[in-house]
């Protein structure tokens, strides 16, 4: 299998045209992202809703949500929590474990006997207590049940209310993949489609999730050589850094004259070490950084202009207004097509908000 050689600059064009498919629709888009990474933080919106936007003409915040239960999808977690294609989840369900404990039996029996169920609507069942949740923090025990129960595919998510997960057993329990090493190869094939050109060694960690599929991480990336070596990942190098992609998937196309705010977890931009390689400076998730250590702020958005990234954007609500502060990580462009391009950038963002046309402030 031959390797392909691309200069940084033809890496990056192509990196920035091939991350922003348009879609039609939110089924659509599914359908062709495969996974859409979810966060709960909204500084403005929520993470899902930011990089929808970014690929969706007419995406409105909090549509995923609202929308979801109409949609071919699921909710579970590939290499991040997030939404996804039904047979994405299909090859996650079914993490082997020990057997069930008493009351995870009892909180299972209850959901299929109701149909679906509400976290608050068990609590009177089974109590109140709490426990220390995945952060370190405390949950509703039966809120960690249902979670448990949901991340090892004896429950689904099929919708939400207020934000909060509303589970229901599946209809195809008992139906899944028994082969390890092929839903292993999908996993990391669907991983890579959604990151586009990746490190094996970036791709292998995103993928630690799946130990209980392949224990070993030396046979974990067999696997992903194998899928080199069938052709269905194919190898580049940039500047001696080899990265494993899906060759038709990113070809040479033009890059849009055009400002983007994106989500600090947008495919584009969410390897770090590609990020840097690429564009020649360390950007860093800062809202579970100490106020006084944050160099950008609580949720700075990389601001892309054409195939550039060469700052960051801060946004907030404030009396029905977006409020915009862009940061550079060298000079701010003078040209008036910048200027342009950032004014339609955030006007976009305040209609997708749900705020009146015009209702914002750039502050650079």
């Amino acid at each position: 299998m031959r390797t392909d050689q691309l200069g940084l600059k033809e890496f990056r064009r192509r990196l920035v045209s091939g991350s922003f498919p348009v879609f039609p629709d939110l089924a659509m888009a599914l359908e062709g992202l495969h996974f859409v990474q979810a966060d709960p933080i909204r500084a403005p919106a929520r993470a899902q809703d930011l990089i929808l936007r970014q690929r969706i003409a007419g995406y409105e915040a909090g549509e995923l949500e609202r929308r979801f239960p109409e949609l071919e999808a699921e909710e579970g977690f590939l290499f991040a929590y997030g939404f996804m294609r039904p047979e994405v989840w299909r090859d996650l369900r079914w993490r082997s474990r020990a057997k069930l404990t008493k009351l995870e039996r009892e909180v299972l029996a209850a959901v299929t006997a109701l149909g679906e169920a509400h976290p608050r609507g068990l609590d009177d069942r089974f109590g109140r207590r709490s426990v220390r949740n995945y952060w370190g923090g405390k949950s509703q025990q039966t809120k960690r049940v249902l979670e448990d129960l949901h991340h090892h595919g004896y429950l689904r998510v099929c919708r939400r209310e207020k934000g909060v997960r509303v589970y229901q057993v599946p209809e195809d329990s008992e139906a899944f993949e028994a082969d390890p090493v092929r839903r292993f190869a999908r996993l990391a094939l669907a991983t890579v489609h959604v990151f586009g050109p990746t490190s094996k060694s970036f791709l292998v960690s995103e993928l630690g999730a799946f130990r209980h599929l392949i224990p070993k991480r030396a046979e974990r990336e067999t696997v992903i050589e194998d899928l080199v070596d069938s052709g269905e990942l194919a190898e580049v190098e940039v500047e001696g850094v080899p990265y494993l992609w899906i060759r038709d998937e990113w070809q040479s196309k033009d890059v849009p004259q055009r400002a983007r705010i994106l989500a600090p977890f947008d495919p584009l931009v969410r390897n770090r070490q590609r990020f840097e390689q690429v564009w020649g400076w360390p950007y860093r998730f800062e809202a579970y950084v100490p106020p006084a250590k944050r160099e950008r702020g609580y949720y700075a958005m990389p601001l892309l202009w054409r195939d550039d990234v060469i700052g960051w954007a801060n946004a907030r609500v404030e009396k029905k207004r977006l409020i915009v502060e862009l940061g550079y990580v060298n000079q701010r462009p003078t040209s008036k097509a910048f200027r342009q391009a950032v004014e339609s950038e955030v006007e976009a963002m305040t209609t997708f908000m749900g705020l009146e046309s015009g209702a914002w402030e750039l502050k650079r």
